[in-house]
């Protein structure tokens, strides 16, 4: 791995704080460190208290930018305010600070962080993420990108419960800013209309990512929510912006 960075974790960190202004509750999940430098993976809490719970986190891979903008533009456009009387939101802006300045996939171990859920043994970035998961969620959404894909995509992972009012409404809004991949097999697994569903958790699985994970504690609907990474910056933002708010707005 390059030491040199081409963005600053601390950056996006200070630009947050300033933009909530006081608001929320900030916690340190941990530090992360190599031999030269560390950083605190943190966590805000808005709305504590109300009745339904959701994670947003990205930055799991570092080469995937998109995520770690949305929820600074989501906290900096004050998007938030709408559900603070029904969401208890957790906001996770960067869970992998040496992959995201050194814009890539792994850690600066080199282990791709999104696989490790399951290890008994994890990188100290799972480590710290899997606090988060001491009391269950309703709902969790990760922020990714994908450079190979056409357009928009997600994968859904429930226990079970129906997802079509949820799964409809982020495609058809997110629709209106960037194209929805509607190849019928996307990542080597059958999709439809940019859906990926995942019902329940792969036990013979040694590779868990973040989602059953978030399963296996408890929480009802993980959304994996991918851009394109072909679109501008902004238009990724957008949509990953659209996506969230529809999400939030017609979870049942």
């Amino acid at each position: 791995m390059s030491s040199k960075s081409i963005r600053k974790y601390v950056d996006i960190i200070t630009k947050i704080k300033s933009s909530l202004d006081g608001a929320g509750r900030w916690v340190r999940l941990g530090e992360v460190s190599d031999s030269i430098k560390s950083h605190s993976i943190e966590k805000i809490i808005l709305g504590e208290g109300n009745p339904k719970r959701v994670l947003i986190s990205a930055g799991i891979h570092g080469d995937e930018p998109a995520g770690v903008e949305t929820i600074c533009s989501f906290i900096e456009k004050k998007e938030y305010r709408k559900y603070l009387q029904e969401w208890e939101m957790i906001l996770v802006p960067c869970i992998n600070p040496f992959g995201y300045e050194a814009n890539i996939r792994t850690n600066h171990e080199g282990l791709d962080l999104n696989r490790k859920f399951k290890s008994t043994d994890p990188p100290q970035e799972i480590a710290h993420a899997k606090k988060l998961f001491d009391s269950p969620f309703d709902l969790t959404i990760e922020l990714h990108e994908d450079i190979d894909s056409s357009g928009y995509y997600f994968f859904h992972s429930s226990a079970g419960a129906s997802p079509s009012l949820l799964v409809d409404e982020i495609l058809n809004n997110v629709k209106t800013v960037m194209p929805i991949n509607m190849d019928s097999e996307i990542e080597g697994m059958p999709a439809n209309r940019g859906v990926i569903e995942r019902v329940g958790i792969d036990d013979e699985m040694d590779c868990w990512p973040m989602a059953f994970y978030s399963l296996s504690k408890g929480t009802q609907s993980c959304l994996t929510l991918e851009t394109g990474t072909q679109f501008s910056m902004q238009t990724r933002v957008k949509a990953h912006l659209i996506a969230i708010k529809a999400a939030l707005d017609s979870f049942a």
